[in-house]
């Protein structure tokens, strides 16, 4: 037998010797994510951005048919968590655990809402309050902003005659930045004073500390978070598709969205583990197109592409069987090159 040492090995082989690596590293990171979301500690933070009638939603064809839902969805969700044993929990309740383990119910639920759009106001905490259920919205407070007046489907933010009654009936306000831009791709400075000023405007504006913030865009990196503390809030929500747990720093308790497209059958598959699992690693690679790209080139080019035939079917099932696919092509693929390379 020829000695270790003395086996050559040309580029191609070497190659896919690393590619193998590469594979088992990203196989041992998903299953790890599976144990993660497979723990009994696990907290349901449930995203939302607009509750709108059924017949508006019912003309939607781009973005709004994933980042919006019909207010008759909106309730049957909230129905069906009640009646599956579920506890709804405030943001104080979220980070008392994480910071002091201060105990939840049993299946804790979390409800959010980022922008803080009019539907809040008028659709959502109407059906909130009905049920004695709390939730907490995040207010972009520059109401001529982008987020307001673009896409297919315009909703005003909330004014301060709205905001006010929803932070006292059950829906706590808090913080979403100025403008709704990237806050890593900007200065410390700016990014600091996007923080701070919203802070300062909520404040005045219900007569309550303004103490959580959410991450616009969920473009964020570490140094975001720690100018967040430095801004004076006592936790932060980011969208990483995933579920809150026992470990998890409060300054990014993980959220996912709850899509618009989802019958009742679909949002109750989604609170799965297996299910929020896959959410994670495809909302992982979600990531690297901004990433790559910056917010200047990735906003215009992800606005026409939620514009084209593609958009409407960017949900998360078809998303979920397009990484499937993908990945059973690359490993048939790497499978093989070996075979060509190690004969």
């Amino acid at each position: 037998m020829m000695p270790f040492a003395a086996i050559h090995l040309g580029p191609l082989q070497i190659s896919v010797l690393a590619t193998w690596g590469l594979v088992i590293l990203v196989i041992g990171i998903i299953l790890r994510i599976f144990l993660q979301e497979r723990r009994k500690d696990r907290i349901l933070c449930l995203l939302y951005h607009r509750v709108v009638p059924a017949d508006v939603y019912a003309g939607f064809k781009e973005r709004e048919r994933i980042f919006s839902v019909s207010a008759e969805q909106f309730a049957a969700q909230l129905d069906w968590l009640k009646d599956n044993g579920h506890h709804f929990v405030t943001m104080d309740q979220v980070v008392a655990y994480l910071k002091e383990e201060t105990p939840l119910p049993d299946k804790p639920v979390f409800l959010s809402f980022d922008d803080g759009c009019e539907s809040v106001y008028s659709q959502a905490l109407p059906l909130l309050t009905q049920r004695n259920i709390p939730a907490t919205v995040f207010v972009t407070t520059d109401a001529d902003t982008w987020i307001f007046n673009s896409g297919e489907y315009h909703e005003r933010r909330m004014t301060e005659e709205e905001i006010k009654p929803c932070h006292e009936g059950g829906i706590q306000v808090h913080s979403h930045a100025v403008s709704h831009r990237g806050l890593n791709e900007m200065s410390p400075a700016d990014a600091l004073h996007e923080m701070v000023e919203s802070k300062r405007l909520l404040s005045e504006w219900i007569s309550d500390d303004v103490r959580y913030f959410s991450i616009p865009l969920n473009f964020y990196n570490s140094a975001t978070l720690k100018l967040c503390q430095e801004a004076g809030y006592d936790a932060v929500c980011v969208c990483d598709g995933a579920t809150t747990n026992g470990g998890t720093s409060a300054f990014r308790i993980r959220r996912f969205i709850v899509e618009g497209s989802w019958g009742i059958r679909q949002f109750e598959n989604s609170l799965q583990p297996r299910s929020v699992a896959q959410r994670r690693v495809i909302s992982f690679l979600k990531k690297v197109p901004p990433k790559l790209l910056g917010e200047k080139r990735w906003m215009p080019l992800r606005a026409r592409i939620f514009r084209s035939r593609l958009g409407p079917r960017l949900n998360f099932p078809n998303l979920r069987r397009a990484v499937l696919v993908a990945g059973f092509a690359v490993f048939c693929g790497l499978l093989a090159v070996t075979f060509v390379a190690f004969p």
